[in-house]
């Protein structure tokens, strides 16, 4: 097999916005219907897993989603295991454009002892303002690498991620250096074959079938060459005309 030099940056690494699986369901639902499951679909733009921090994730954003009322309860620490605070922190060291992003406007207060009253609603959203209000003044303080947006609802927060997701992808190409550091850490450690990254980084295609490639070619630019027929590559075995063709419009790339 010929080795070719090879930078991590030269090529375009495709990406999904991924979505933490503890999200609202709500919201990953409309995602998934409108970006498609990357899981179900090649064609899938959207993929649920565990993640260690954000609840979104699209190249080097790192998203952290709440709720008005849920970003109150994180503040406050009720039911949770971790602070808004802690979370933020984890945010702001993970990703290089870390975002808080709160949707909803309405407060819903809860409580807890008998029957409440429209006297005890008052004032319990009252307290549920103030407390969020102070948190957002101090917020840029605490937080200097976190931008903060707010939008009116979940069907605003989703058309954020999608219209976002669709920005990024059409005007910048994701290479590997802009990835997290994280990402970056466990590409290296499980010591792909930088080839192997190149063509498995295209829809549909595994790193089986980018290895079978190289097996059958010998090199990138024996795959690439103009002499390289789409009917050749579907020879290999899970590679059908549309997978060809996404191979071989890598051409314009690579010589770039």
């Amino acid at each position: 097999m010929v080795n070719v030099p090879f930078k991590y940056s030269t090529f375009c690494v495709q990406f999904v916005l991924l979505v933490d699986d503890r999200e609202n369901p709500k919201v990953i639902n409309k995602i998934l219907m409108r970006m498609g499951d990357a899981k179900q679909d090649e064609k899938g733009l959207a993929k649920v897993i565990r993640m260690k921090s954000a609840d979104y994730r699209m190249g080097t954003w790192g998203i952290e989603a709440k709720e008005i009322n849920d970003l109150y309860r994180s503040i406050m620490g009720y039911g949770r295991s971790r602070t808004i605070v802690a979370q933020l922190q984890d945010l702001q060291e993970a990703y290089e454009n870390p975002f808080l992003v709160v949707y909803g406007t309405k407060f819903k207060p809860y409580i807890p002892s008998g029957r409440p009253t429209a006297r005890l609603i008052a004032i319990e959203i009252a307290r549920m303002k103030k407390i969020t209000q102070q948190f957002k003044m101090t917020f840029y303080q605490r937080f200097p690498k976190i931008r903060y947006m707010e939008v009116n609802s979940m069907d605003d927060f989703v058309d954020f991620l999608i219209i976002n997701h669709t920005q990024i992808t059409v005007n910048k190409k994701i290479t590997f250096k802009d990835l997290p550091k994280d990402i970056q850490t466990e590409i290296k450690n499980k010591d792909y074959d930088p080839k192997v990254l190149v063509l498995s980084s295209l829809s549909g295609l595994t790193p089986k079938h980018a290895q079978d490639l190289l097996n059958k070619f010998g090199s990138i630019p024996k795959i690439l060459n103009s002499r390289t027929t789409q009917k050749s590559l579907m020879e290999i075995d899970g590679i059908g005309r549309e997978k060809a063709k996404r191979i071989l419009s890598l051409r314009e790339t690579y010589q770039e």
